[in-house]
Formats: C-alpha cells, structure tokens, sequence
C-alpha cells in the first residue's frame, strides 16, 4: 500500500462551482486526473478561475474515489451540483474519473492573491497543484 501524501493541495475550479464549495453546499469535487493517495484532513486551498482569480477559501478531503463514469454519475452527481449535460462534457473521452468529498468548508474574509497563498513564481495550475511545505502558509 502507497504511503498516504501530507501536503495541501491547490484546486483550481470555476467561480460556480468554487463558491458552493467554500459555501458548503457542494460537498463532492469531480476531477478528471486527481492523486488518490491524500491523507484524510488534507487541507485543500479553492482557486477560483477566471474571472476572479483568487484563492477564495478552503476545505479538507475526507475522501477521494476513482469511479468509472456509471458509478461517478450515481453515487457524485447530487453532492457535486452538477447537471447530466455538463457532466458529460467534462469527462468526454474517459471512462472514469475521480470523486473529491470535501467537509469543513471555510470562505475567506478577504480573497487572497495566489502569489501571497503559493509563492511569488506560482501561477494558477490547470486542475490541482500540491503546496510545497515551504510554500504552505500555517494559516490564512
């Protein structure tokens, strides 16, 4: 068994959606590609895409799951606030994907910059970056 990975990691996810994470109201993440060797309690820092392009909050993993499409469908669909159409055009071309269940939403007072989250080099990551320790801030 693979040793279960301690960083935090960097979502990258549209202003819709990233709002009903952070509000608690989405309670599952649908990925194509996501690491399924996280720690439970990874605290994973929500990006909001453009236009907002900020770090708007966070929350933690308390699981991930790598499902074919059937079994993603069925078992995400309601958490994951997504409509049938816009789930298949996601994952177009796969026959799995991934299932992030999140808990502790928490919304940020202020949204932060991504350079004062990630360092002064980062830059937004397509779907998911891990946060170096160096990089990790204690607190936001």
């Amino acid at each position: 068994m693979a040793k279960a990975v301690k960083q935090d990691v960097l979502l990258s996810v549209r202003p819709q959606y990233a709002n009903l994470l952070v509000d608690g109201v989405k309670r599952i993440e649908l990925r194509r590609k996501f690491p399924t060797d996280l720690e439970a309690g990874t605290r994973c820092l929500i990006y909001s895409s453009s236009p907002t392009q900020r770090v708007i909050g966070e929350c933690k993993i308390e699981s991930v799951k790598k499902l074919t499409l059937a079994d993603l469908w069925k078992e995400s669909a309601l958490d994951a606030m997504i409509s049938w159409n816009d789930f298949t055009s996601y994952f177009s071309g796969l026959d799995h994907g991934y299932a992030v269940r999140v808990y502790g939403p928490q919304r940020y007072d202020k949204p932060r910059e991504l350079t004062k989250v990630a360092g002064k080099e980062a830059k937004p990551p397509q779907s998911y970056r891990y946060l170096p320790s160096k990089d990790r801030p204690a607190s936001l």
